[in-house]
């Protein structure tokens, strides 16, 4: 069974890596990704990811608020806040706005 993925990530760079990553795991499945959350609450509905990997700061809705819409509609869904901040202060926000842990964009090929 294949974990579903959707990204935003508004670094097309890395948004790009990350989706050849996951593409390239035989446990993964990529459902989606976007350079902008605006529309992450009604992405989620539609898509039903397992897991979301969120960016912090966007354009448009930062990915903080873009979980908080999230969990207006999913509760269940596991997001993992992806960050260049490695401050308390950020991850306190985005673990209260309903995020379930974080990796720094740093380690993330090596954690993800």
């Amino acid at each position: 069974m294949h974990t579903g993925i959707v990204i935003y990530e508004d670094n097309d760079n890395l948004r790009e890596s990350l989706c050849n990553l996951i593409t390239y795991s035989k446990d993964l499945l990529l459902l989606g990704n976007y350079s902008r959350a605006d529309n992450a609450a009604a992405d989620t509905t539609a898509l039903q990811p397992d897991v979301i990997l969120m960016a912090i700061d966007m354009p448009g809705i930062n990915g903080i608020d873009a979980v908080k819409k999230i969990r207006e509609v999913n509760q269940q869904v596991q997001i993992i806040m992806l960050t260049v901040f490695d401050d308390n202060q950020h991850v306190l926000d985005a673990i209260c706005a309903g995020a379930s842990g974080y990796l720094l964009k740093k380690y993330i090929s090596d954690h993800l």
